[in-house]
């Protein structure tokens, strides 16, 4: 096998060849799925029950953050689940190599996939504990805590997308697979910085909640204007490794190649992201009424009872009422915390 075909089954690049139907899978792909998968299994099967280091900076760094991320263990095994899948439909054949050879419209899919969908769903299918062994208490911890910010996180995140969408930068490394999985690797990671902010997995980052995330989010989904813009308004073909390749579909040139990617980033983009602003403003408005419920005081319903000798004193009062002067001087004498008793006349009566 000659070098040149390793290399091209190493990872996806640009090609000059015809497209065709023929699955072939890159090494370079699985290696990354299969180490994640690996890694996964042995969490579940002897990671999570081992016990970890005692630090006694654990409590303190912890009561900075947040806390663990809300959720069940089969959510996030769903997640882990679906997040799996779609790297693997991100990263490898039919995806991978319409997006690096043919296709701009299949770029941008695997661009919206990878940082819409995947890497949400990976961070938080983490559990906290996988976390913290990776992370730890020190200058791990720092550096995510850095990385995490939105003010971070948000402009380095955008600067990188917007750079992986220029022609300067583009077309020079989709020639080798070397050149294409560095491009990759760039919005791969800029997809779980981007989420950091609002989804990290360790305890003891600060994360933004409530009306803050829900505002990060909106500065978020402005991330793809200005890539999508210069693809819309172009007459032309602005990358040459799309405009040079093969055509997959009769009548699909190069420039509405182009336009169909910017409105795949920008629209199908912002559906995603909006989708996951609505739930958490849904989930963020019902903790609030729950909250509200629970803060309302409740009207006191606990009956007092009523004593006996009270009724007794009201039955002799209305018998006295028709009986004269001796109903009239009936009266109820109590000493303090001791029994009370009921006179006529001045004379304790009997059984009182």
């Amino acid at each position: 096998m000659t070098p040149s075909v390793l290399a091209a089954s190493w990872w996806c690049s640009s090609t000059r060849s015809k497209w065709t139907w023929s699955p072939s899978p890159y090494l370079g792909a699985w290696v990354i799925l299969i180490a994640i998968m690996a890694t996964a299994i042995w969490w579940q099967r002897k990671g999570r029950y081992q016990e970890p280091k005692p630090d006694p900076r654990a409590d303190a760094e912890i009561a900075k953050g947040s806390g663990p991320y809300p959720g069940s263990p089969t959510s996030r095994k769903i997640a882990f689940v679906f997040g799996l899948i779609g790297l693997w439909a991100t990263l490898d054949w039919p995806l991978a190599t319409l997006g690096a050879a043919y296709l701009a419209t299949a770029q941008m899919a695997r661009q919206v996939l990878m940082v819409m969908v995947v890497a949400p769903l990976l961070l938080y299918a983490c559990p906290t504990n996988f976390a913290i062994r990776m992370v730890g208490w020190g200058r791990g911890l720092a550096a995510l805590r850095v990385v995490a910010r939105p003010f971070f996180a948000l402009p380095v995140a955008a600067i990188t997308l917007l750079a992986v969408n220029t022609p300067v930068v583009v077309d020079p490394l989709v020639r080798t697979p070397f050149g294409a999985f560095v491009l990759d690797g760039m919005w791969v990671v800029a997809g779980f910085v981007l989420w950091l902010p609002v989804q990290c997995p360790h305890p003891a980052i600060k994360r933004l909640v409530g009306p803050l995330a829900l505002a990060y989010l909106i500065a978020q989904s402005l991330v793809p204007i200005l890539p999508g813009f210069w693809m819309t308004w172009a007459d032309f073909p602005i990358f040459s490794v799309y405009e040079l390749a093969p055509r997959v579909i009769e009548g699909f040139d190069a420039v509405n190649d182009q336009n169909a990617a910017a409105a795949v980033l920008q629209v199908g983009g912002s559906i995603i992201l909006w989708l996951q602003i609505a739930f958490r403003f849904l989930t963020w408005g019902y903790s609030q009424m729950e909250d509200g419920r629970g803060a309302r005081p409740r009207p006191n319903t606990t009956r007092v009872p009523v004593p006996t000798e009270t009724v007794g004193a009201s039955a002799s009062a209305s018998a006295g009422s028709g009986g004269g002067a001796q109903g009239a001087g009936a009266r109820r004498e109590s000493s303090g915390d001791g029994p009370v008793t009921e006179t006529i006349h001045g004379e304790p009566a009997v059984g009182s």
